[in-house]
């Protein structure tokens, strides 16, 4: 993205969010239906790198004529972090291949 670009979107969010804070509340109110008791700011830089390699992974198309993405994970014991892990591939994967995901 060219320098100007960049600087104007930032200059655009920096704009939005010292405004937002005077409609925040009316907003979850009254847009998203959320009676919140309290609104605490969050850190709002979120970086995160990662490669995965999925166990299998193929492109499927089916006797229906169905088109997809098959990825299985296989797991020698069981994690309670693994639906987040299947939450990444099926996002990563969705991105890249543009296609349904199974």
């Amino acid at each position: 993205m060219p320098y100007e670009t960049t600087h104007q979107s930032n200059q655009y969010d920096k704009i939005f969010k010292e405004n937002i804070e005077a409609a925040i509340l009316s907003i979850t109110q009254n847009i998203l239906k959320i009676k919140a008791i309290s609104l605490e700011e969050l850190p709002d830089d979120i970086q995160h790198t990662k490669e995965r390699k999925p166990n299998v992974l193929k492109k499927v198309v089916d006797n229906q004529g169905n088109t997809f993405v098959l990825q299985i994970e296989f797991q020698v014991a069981d994690e309670s972090e693994m639906i987040y892990r299947m939450a990444e591939y099926f996002i990563m994967l969705e991105r890249k291949y543009k296609m349904a995901i199974r």
